[in-house]
């Protein structure tokens, strides 16, 4: 009777479970999403080369089940308050404690295992779906990814139904603990706020202390690569505890010195503004810590993908100048030439008689030969060009991997109209085409390289086109690139999962304030102002210590990528437009529950 009674209670009440329901859903989701690449042992060693990424995923693992159960206990302490007073009510009419606790038992395990199932669903369905997007639009070579991974699932519905069954135990003794008249009043209780200037000047200090050894930690790990196993758990440690003391310390401060500052407080409504915000901010500062570390992951993984990504361009053109070479083209090749955005042609002759090849010394005078240099430290390449191959070897070269693979083992010489003329062996024409943009001309470049290897089936084996080059890197680099577009998705869902769940879960609480201030006369404007600013501050406080982190923790990569924080700006904006569309969407929601 008491399970009917409690699986009832949420049915009836499905509504005002939605919010709770939907951020479980997506906690679990997400947690799978990164299971099933971090227990995924086959994906990790085959798509990257560094040994120590089965040693950082690790680390990720113990780091999100720690944002992962924070964010439950919001949800479980979320969830106790909603029927609390159902349950005092039951206890006045004279039910048993014990029957009571088992009730509750019951319906928190119910809501985990249904939230934790459809989730799991969720995050099956979602990593496929982004899998599928991602190396569809990014062209990537993705070995071992499977978006159904048995094994992260069962670690999934594992770590979820024992959380869930601490949480219930928890919930159940809790409420064993508690009075009658405490349960049907707790609303009413008041909230005591210990307010001790010493500790949180001992805080600010911890705080940028931690903070300080946290990002000094990421610098010397990415200068000295050997050090990163160390340098990860160190830097784990170390930011995580420095992000809760700077945001319990620093923001307290801010609002008691802009409460003094008496020409900004009582103006307008912002004195009860940062009232709330006083009122909450030891609650928030858990929640703030935590979203502050998934924006870092968030945007970082996605700045870090964005890197390896240009680190494909960059190896991919420092061996290649021409993005497409054509040996006497056909009437389709010629076709697929003329679609190509070119930004420069060259149309080169030679002739062999078996022992060398012959060009024409004039064809370099009106068409420079182009070559790429790679610096191999910096991985930085630069494009130059030659009118005289003879004398340049790095033109020579570049001109002999244009050649077909049975041409390129003999010497190359550069001869006069005349000489060439009176030369008499076979003619081959090699059409030369750098375009605008090597990706943006991708499938047209592609399918001329897979013509001129069916037209010519030794090239398939020797390669030597930038194609064949793309192929290669790309296959080399895009498992990393993946991993990091992949987990920035997830981790953008889950930061925007915590932060518009805990601020919607209070807000029922907070409809006698504003319903208060609407019946003393103040004006719905200044209401939805005063929820604007309230709500801007709680996403702008995790934002801001976020982006620090990220700028900071790409000193990680200094040693893999080449230039880590170049174009940097197209991450960032992609990322604060999205957070912006997360607080525009809580913001509207919050109104809807606490204005009439």
């Amino acid at each position: 009777m008491l399970n009917k009674l409690a699986l009832s209670g949420i049915k009836h009440r499905i509504r005002d479970y939605s919010v709770l329901f939907s951020g479980l859903m997506i906690a679990s989701a997400i947690f799978y999403m990164f299971m099933s690449l971090a227990t995924n042992q086959a994906f990790l060693s085959s798509n990257s080369p560094a040994s120590a990424t089965s040693f950082i995923f690790a680390f990720g693992i113990v780091l999100l089940a720690i944002i992962t159960i924070v964010y439950i206990n919001y949800a479980n302490t979320f969830l106790l308050s909603m029927r609390q007073k159902e349950y005092g009510m039951f206890m006045m009419l004279g039910a048993k404690s014990s029957k009571i606790s088992r009730m509750i038992f019951v319906e928190t395990f119910a809501i985990g295992a249904i939230s934790t199932l459809i989730g799991s669903a969720i995050g099956i369905v979602a990593t496929k779906f982004v899998g599928q997007w991602l190396i569809s639009a990014l062209d990537m070579q993705v070995k071992h990814f499977s978006s159904f991974y048995a094994p992260a699932l069962l670690w999934t519905l594992l770590f979820f139904v024992v959380i869930f069954a601490f949480s219930a135990i928890r919930n159940a003794v809790s409420l064993r603990r508690s009075k009658v008249l405490t349960l049907l009043n707790r609303d009413s209780q008041p909230v005591k706020i210990k307010r001790n200037g010493v500790i949180k000047a001992v805080q600010a200090v911890l705080g940028l202390a931690l903070l300080a050894a946290g990002y000094y930690t990421m610098y010397f790990s990415g200068n000295n690569p050997g050090a990163i196993y160390v340098g990860i758990p160190v830097a784990l440690v170390t930011i995580v505890g420095g992000s809760y003391f700077t945001i319990n310390a620093f923001v307290t401060s801010v609002i008691v010195m802009l409460k003094k500052k008496t020409s900004f407080s009582q103006k307008g409504l912002n004195n009860f503004t940062l009232s709330q915000l006083s009122f909450r901010i030891n609650d928030y500062t858990k929640i703030l810590s935590m979203v502050s570390i998934m924006f870092a992951l968030a945007l970082g993984a996605i700045t870090v993908g964005l890197g390896f990504n240009n680190q494909i361009d960059n190896v991919v053109n420092g061996q290649n100048y021409y993005d497409v070479q054509v040996t006497d083209p056909d009437q389709a090749q010629t076709k697929r030439i003329k679609s190509l955005n070119v930004s420069k042609k060259a149309t080169y002759n030679f002739k062999t008689d078996g022992k060398a090849v012959y060009y024409r010394s004039s064809q370099f005078k009106s068409q420079p030969v182009g070559y790429s240099q790679m610096n191999m430290q910096t991985m930085a390449f630069k494009m130059k060009s030659s009118n005289d191959p003879a004398n340049n070897s790095n033109a020579r070269y570049e001109l002999m991997n244009t050649r077909l693979p049975q041409y390129r083992v003999l010497d190359a010489k550069f001869v006069s109209d005349a000489q060439y003329d009176a030369i008499n062996g076979k003619e081959t024409t090699t059409v030369l085409v750098k375009t605008n943009s090597f990706k943006n001309n991708l499938p047209t470049i592609k399918a001329i390289s897979k013509a001129e290897n069916k037209r010519y089936p030794s090239l398939k084996q020797a390669g030597g086109d930038k194609y064949a080059a793309y192929t290669i890197v790309n296959g080399f680099f895009s498992g990393l690139e993946f991993m990091g577009f992949f987990l920035g998705i997830a981790f953008l869902a889950m930061l925007a999962s915590c932060l518009m769940f805990k601020i919607l879960s209070g807000a029922n609480g907070d409809v006698k304030r504003y319903n208060m201030l609407y019946k003393i006369g103040t004006k719905q404007k200044v209401l939805r102002s005063t929820i604007n600013k309230e709500i801007a501050v709680l996403f702008s406080v995790p934002a801001i210590l976020g982006i620090i982190h990220v700028l900071i923790g790409l000193q990680l990569f200094v040693k893999i990528l080449y230039q880590p924080y170049r174009n940097i700006e197209i991450p960032f904006a992609i990322f604060l437009v999205l957070y912006l569309g997360y607080y525009f969407l809580t913001r509207y929601l919050y109104k809807k529950i606490v204005l009439k």
